[in-house]
């Protein structure tokens, strides 16, 4: 799992700083946990959640944004409400809250 750190003090959300994270995480089926190091409800925020749907022969990819149906569940976890991601690759891109 790939995790990358910018600066805390060049951003502020609700006057509290932040530090944007990243995951590439593999999916799951509906309501089901994904696993992200690190996030806590209640104070981190997702940004942007992105899924990387390849097919068989991984000649084609579809790219598709699924951050309005992505929730934090628990610490350590996500879930999408919508989607079976089972197979395909996420990009968490989230605020982590100081």
């Amino acid at each position: 799992m790939a995790q990358l750190k910018w600066p805390r003090r060049a951003a502020t959300a609700a006057g509290r700083p932040f530090e944007a994270k990243y995951s590439v995480v593999a999916g799951a089926a509906i309501n089901t946990n994904i696993a992200i190091s690190g996030i806590v409800p209640g104070s981190d925020q997702i940004q942007a959640v992105i899924r990387l749907d390849r097919d068989a022969t991984a000649a084609n990819i579809d790219i598709a944004d699924v951050t309005s149906e992505t929730n934090i569940t628990s610490r350590g976890n996500i879930q999408l409400t919508t989607t079976n991601t089972t197979g395909d690759r996420l990009l968490v891109i989230w605020a982590k809250r100081h």
